[in-house]
């Protein structure tokens, strides 16, 4: 029985190896195959590779093992090494002591590239970066180490219909953009990865005793040549694709790791060797694209406007997610200075390209009147829309709420409470307090302190303040009042300290109905000692008292349901599949809002004073009201480039006799629309 180890199993290679095997593709007599992952066998450890191997008694390894992030290894040398080099002599290792066949791929990376012919397996090698010294380092080992027939198959440009490669990023980047721009003076040769595993089956069919004793190097590619410009007008031509391909220069597109300018391989001594015939680059392209179009699911292509801390922990997430494509990313910022950004070239000003790519955006941007604009040109265009911007939807989201589907998303704290809220309503509960947990309260915290801050927790200055100033919980707590129909005990809430959820949420309760609130209502407490999160107090009928004692949740008649964290961005993709599935809206700030949220100066203020953005500012801060109460009252979100026309005392409110604000169509529906 030849016992066969394929290593990197869920890789380009070693992923279409063992699917020629289970398809019956290739049926090998008396061979049995053992496919490991990193998880299952971490080759760069000596002792588990060689108990793998003993325990079950493996005679052939085909080492299709690899760390293959070429620019990445400049920065992560340590882990290059480790798969690359030291893994592949561990391998040699036990294959010499055993007498165990290895098969090991190699790359065109171990050529400089200066060369203007097809390069043999003789020529001189000079490896350009960490990555391509990496995959030299393997070879040298297996031929110092000389285990008998020992092979070494080089390629180049591979992809497939497994894992991330050149291909699938064409076909990503030219479903979103109009136009992309790719190297046009580096060439090579596309190798499909099929191809290079049955190669590798080939070989061993043929058996060891087909190769000399001594190691052998052997050269492999596709038949052809091409630059990475005329590779991806291939991709897009098979994939009808109508993306414009720009042709540059290599300066043009620098990168931490060199390449070589050609590498096209001589395959001569494989042909001779084995007797192959090898497809043309361009024939096993299209055979890879029909694979990819055969299984693709549906991709729906998502939007998002905003680029900071929200917008790209969101889309690195909807990047990785197979349901999922990123049609853009709108940012009001210099596009050449965001290197910061997780996908820079997803980056634009174009709104309308937005919309035109997209099946739903998200708006995380954080600013209401800017908000108030995207959203409405993009429920023009009948799109749905995701927020994650509570200070959109106390602003002017109520304008919207019949316009088209819009929802908050789950993942902030009022996102968080609608969940519960349906949760608690599908289990027979009845909310009276949806309360919010804040564990540091500060109304007027110094510039000094929120730098510091705002550095150790990545966060922008404006956020940070907001937090801690109180006015982001007194947005959210407003939004989830005017969602479910709540109401407020007091204006500016009433800021309870309280270490107990059931005790605090029951003292909210208790202190509503002494002053004839309506249950239920909309607060917060105040603790360091809770976990950051939500929760509602909820009462049930009187006859599952017993049981719910017996579930542990208490005596009652009041009982706490939790959600102790909150993921903000790690969860908007849940709101998103709701939202394409039907699932409707989570939460909005309803048709007619009953409370906002005005300004209130956290210092004496000037006339001609300029408060560039209220929300997050050393000038005002948030403070919960109700609204036909106090039409006069500037709502925070409003309170943009407001320049003051008189003095203002510290902790009075500002109305709109007090400033004078720019126009917008924020201010315009606010003014027309809402207080009427």
């Amino acid at each position: 029985m030849n016992n066969i180890l394929v290593t990197g199993a869920n890789g380009q290679v070693g992923s279409e190896v063992k699917k020629l095997i289970d398809s019956g593709h290739f049926s090998l007599e008396e061979s049995r195959f053992f496919f490991t992952t990193r998880e299952d066998l971490d080759i760069s450890d000596y002792a588990q590779v060689k108990s793998f191997i003993e325990e079950n008694g493996i005679n052939t390894i085909l080492n299709c093992a690899a760390y293959t992030l070429v620019d990445h290894a400049e920065k992560d040398k340590e882990q290059a090494y480790a798969v690359n080099h030291r893994g592949v002599e561990n391998l040699a290792k036990v294959a010499k002591e055993k007498d165990i066949w290895l098969i090991h791929i190699s790359t065109d990376y171990v050529f400089s590239g200066e060369h203007h012919s097809p390069i043999n397996e003789d020529e001189k090698t000079s490896p350009q970066g960490v990555y391509a010294h990496s995959k030299l380092a393997g070879e040298e080992s297996i031929q110092k180490i000389a285990p008998e027939h020992a092979i070494i198959i080089r390629t180049s440009w591979v992809y497939g219909a497994n894992g991330g490669n050149f291909v699938k990023t064409m076909r990503r980047l030219g479903s979103q953009k109009e136009n992309i721009s790719v190297v046009c003076d580096q060439i090579g040769t596309p190798t499909y990865a099929k191809d290079i595993a049955e190669l590798l089956l080939h070989i061993v069919e043929k058996g060891k005793t087909h190769t000399p004793k001594q190691p052998t190097i052997y050269h492999y590619s596709n038949e052809g040549n091409c630059s990475w410009y005329d590779f991806a007008q291939a991709i897009f031509e098979f994939s009808d694709i109508t993306c414009k391909v720009d042709p540059i220069p290599t300066e043009a597109y620098p990168t931490p790791a060199k390449r070589p300018p050609y590498s096209v391989l001589d395959k001569r001594k494989v042909k001779e060797a084995y007797n192959i015939e090898i497809p043309y680059w361009r024939d096993s392209l299209q055979a890879c694209i029909k694979e990819l179009d055969a299984t693709k699911i549906k991709q729906y292509s998502i939007g998002v406007v905003g680029s900071g801390f929200i917008a790209n922990g969101l889309t690195k997430l909807l990047l990785q997610h197979s349901d999922y494509s990123v049609s853009g990313i709108l940012t009001r910022s210099d596009l050449s200075k965001r290197s910061d950004f997780c996908a820079p070239e997803l980056l634009t000003h174009s709104l309308d390209e937005l919309i035109k790519k997209s099946d739903l955006i998200v708006e995380c941007s954080g600013d209401a009147i800017y908000a108030t604009e995207v959203v409405e040109s993009v429920l023009k265009a009948e799109l749905p829309v995701v927020t994650m911007n509570s200070e959109f939807h106390i602003t002017t989201g109520s304008y919207f709420v019949d316009k088209g589907l819009i929802t908050e998303a789950e993942g902030d704290q009022p996102g968080v409470l609608a969940i519960l809220h349906e949760e608690a309503l599908s289990m027979g509960f009845k909310p009276v307090l949806y309360a919010n947990i804040k564990g540091f309260l500060n109304e007027n915290p110094s510039r000094e302190d929120m730098e510091y801050w705002g550095a150790r927790s990545n966060l922008s200055l404006e956020m940070v303040t907001s937090f801690t100033d109180g006015t982001k919980v007194e947005i959210e707590q407003v939004l989830v009042a005017n969602g479910f129909g709540a109401n407020l005990i007091q204006e500016g809430l009433v800021k309870l300290q309280s270490d107990d959820m059931l005790e605090g949420g029951t003292k909210l309760v208790e202190m509503a109905k002494e002053k004839g609130i309506d249950l239920p209502v909309s607060d917060y407490v105040l603790s360091p000692k809770l976990p950051a999160g939500v929760f509602l107090l909820v009462e049930h009928q009187e006859d599952q008292r017993p049981a719910i004692k017996y579930y542990k949740l208490g005596d009652g008649p009041y009982y706490v349901l939790e959600r102790t964290y909150h993921l903000c961005h790690l969860e908007i993709i849940k709101t998103i599949h709701r939202v394409l599935h039907g699932g409707g809206v989570l939460l909005d700030n309803s048709s007619n809002p009953k409370y906002s949220v005005a300004a209130v100066a956290k210092r004496d203020l000037k006339a001609g004073e300029v408060i560039k953005k209220g929300i997050g500012s050393f000038e005002v801060r948030g403070s919960a009201i109700e609204i036909a109460k106090h039409k006069n009252l500037v709502p925070i979100g409003l309170l943009v480039n407001a320049k003051l026309t008189r003095e203002i005392k510290e902790g009075e409110y500002i109305s709109f006799d007090d400033v004078e604000l720019p126009q917008s169509r924020a201010l315009e529906i606010w003014q027309k629309e809402i207080l009427q």
